[in-house]
């Protein structure tokens, strides 16, 4: 009997801090929704060169313009809060040329971003790192 009286307390006390976890997330999303982010996609250990690039995250979806260009879709992005940076991932799929893991953060109105290319093949693999920087343009 007792164990029933301690039950719902318990369960609204882990429903509270689950909640708050979801709410956490979602205010994190929001403070990248609507922004986009101009700068640089170069391969990682290249001091320059590189495509001029456009980061845009809305409705949800984030997508990269310069990869855009080679057929990666705009894909679901999650987002969390750390102290007072916001951490992004999101995994973007063209049909012909693989998949980009990207995990970035922001700071402020800067945005950094590691990327890993991947494309399977019967005769080999490609595996590629490169890194973003950019900042934001736009946030609405």
């Amino acid at each position: 009997m007792a164990m029933g009286r301690v039950w719902p307390p318990l369960f609204a006390v882990l429903l509270m801090f689950m909640g708050h976890g979801v709410a956490h997330a979602q205010g994190a999303r929001e403070v990248l929704e609507g922004a986009i982010f101009e700068g640089v996609l170069r391969e990682v250990g290249a001091i320059s060169g590189g495509d001029a690039d456009r980061l845009i995250f809305r409705g949800g979806l984030f997508i990269s313009e310069a990869c855009k260009d080679y057929g990666f879709e705009e894909a679901a992005y999650t987002a969390s809060r750390q102290d007072d940076r916001i951490l992004f991932e999101a995994t973007s799929v063209s049909p012909s040329h693989g998949r980009m893991v990207w995990h970035g953060v922001r700071q402020g109105d800067r945005l950094e971003a590691e990327v890993v290319w991947t494309k399977e093949r019967w005769y080999w693999d490609i595996r590629r790192e490169y890194q973003f920087l950019g900042q934001l343009t736009t946030q609405r």
